[in-house]
């Protein structure tokens, strides 16, 4: 509750909140990234009920999980031209009404902004150090809305709290690996080659 859940909501709230009843059931929905923060938004999203949320990642665990929670899973690596048939095909040949986005690299909001629909919405919460990967009359000739930045926790904390509450069941990713403190090499090596979605130290052993 202090970083990942809220910015979770946070990113599926940008993407939807602004929408109507009718627009958001008619909704075609990516979500770019299925890591903690990104199966977060995945649970948020699904509360407002798009038509359909794509699940786009290249390691197959996050999404085999992004599909047991109802997302469709795709893997961008093998994947990409039919990724774009099957937006095509869901949206009545529109693209993507929504992208949620929580990579952080260029190359995702590049994939974003080429599935995205005219008069579409991107909301980004990955950390970008690197450019944004189209001009300025690319997106002008899009007339995109993009939400983008950090999530402000303390403002949408106690709505994020409701939502855990109802979801909780859900979360239990967050807390399938436990290690002793004495391991953390081997815990951080397991995060960093994406084996695990995160790892929980304990101090005791």
């Amino acid at each position: 509750m202090a970083d990942i859940f809220p910015t979770g909501c946070y990113a599926a709230s940008n993407g939807l909140k602004d929408l109507s009843k009718e627009q958001v059931e008619d909704s075609i929905v990516v979500l770019i990234g299925c890591g903690p923060v990104g199966i977060c938004a995945l649970i948020a999203a699904l509360e407002y009920k798009p038509k359909a949320i794509l699940a786009v990642d290249g390691i197959e665990a996050r999404l085999s999980l992004a599909k047991s929670l109802g997302a469709e899973p795709w893997n961008y690596l093998t994947q990409k031209d039919e990724l774009e048939k099957r937006v095509k095909e869901l949206s009545d040949g529109r693209g993507a009404d929504v992208i949620i986005e929580v990579v952080g690299h260029s190359s995702a909001l590049d994939m974003g902004f080429k599935l995205l629909r005219p008069w579409g919405i991107i909301s980004s919460v990955g950390v970008h150090n690197g450019e944004i990967p189209w001009t300025g009359n690319q997106a002008y000739g899009k007339n995109l809305t993009i939400k983008m930045g950090r999530c402000p926790v303390r403002s949408i904390f106690e709505d994020s709290l409701k939502l855990l509450a109802k979801k909780q069941h859900l979360l239990d990713f967050m807390t399938a690996t436990v290690m002793p403190l004495s391991n953390a090499l081997e815990g951080y090596e397991l995060f960093d080659s994406m084996k695990v979605q995160k790892v929980i130290f304990d101090a005791e052993k």
